[in-house]
């Protein structure tokens, strides 16, 4: 199987010299998690919302700065006549997420990791439905090292914990309590899309809540059926009862 059934051809782009709020607002309007930078009827890059949280609200960049200095360039891609296991080792090896995909030559569409990661849970003959003969794919693919964050902190901080940790979400606790989860895509919709001051925003106003649930024993399959019904990219995962 190739890209052809797997890509976003509905390209979404925006100049070198939008603003990095204009570029989170139009992340936001149309529910997605980067956007192309063309210049001349050319793509010469992408700018991601990790790219707008790590490199502008971690150091407090003017959200007047214009996308061309926090975008990835040059833009890299795969031939459309690829695989989707060649995507996944093609996006491991550059360390990204979201990648352009070509037809001789042309970039003709985008396809990203949660794209990958919903047909692979899909595909009967995929090495995650293998695994599943064995062990619970959950128990080998969840992360216990909960990275959390207090609800009084501002989404500032919580962009800085994001940063130190290289991951795209923070479970958020109350005197002691597990009350929600903040996302990058939280971040970006929530904070620079309204221009709002990430220094003064306090992480409990943001965040998700109440927290999206799975037990532990359930399948990589299931957990991304509600993941697309509920539209979120991060479940918390439950073992006994507790998180």
């Amino acid at each position: 199987m190739s890209l052809k059934e797997l890509i976003h051809a509905d390209i979404k782009k925006t100049g070198p010299m939008t603003t990095l709020v204009e570029t989170a607002r139009m992340m936001r309007r149309h529910k997605i998690g980067s956007v192309f930078v063309e210049e001349q009827g050319e793509y010469i890059g992408i700018i991601t919302e990790s790219d707008l949280v790590r490199k502008g609200l971690t150091k407090e960049v003017p959200l007047e700065t214009p996308a061309r200095s926090m975008m990835h360039a040059p833009l890299i891609d795969i031939d459309i006549e690829k695989t989707p296991l060649e995507a996944n080792h093609f996006m491991h090896l550059n360390g990204i997420r979201h990648l352009a995909v070509s037809e001789k030559g042309k970039i003709v569409g985008m396809i990203s990791v949660r794209d990958l990661v919903r047909h692979f849970s899909m595909d009967k003959k995929s090495p995650l439905h293998a695994m599943s003969d064995i062990v619970k794919p959950l128990t080998v693919l969840v992360r216990r090292d909960i990275q959390t964050i207090e609800a009084f902190a501002t989404a500032q901080e919580a962009a800085r914990k994001m940063d130190e940790k290289k991951i795209g979400s923070l479970m958020v606790a109350d005197d002691g309590r597990y009350v929600g989860i903040l996302t990058e895509t939280d971040l970006v919709r929530k904070v620079i899309g309204y221009g709002l001051s990430a220094s003064k925003i306090p992480v409990g106003v943001i965040m998700n809540t109440p927290v999206l649930d799975i037990d532990i024993s359930r399948t990589i399959q299931e957990a991304n059926e509600i993941m697309a019904t509920k539209g979120v990219r991060h479940l918390a995962v439950t073992e006994g009862g507790a998180i």
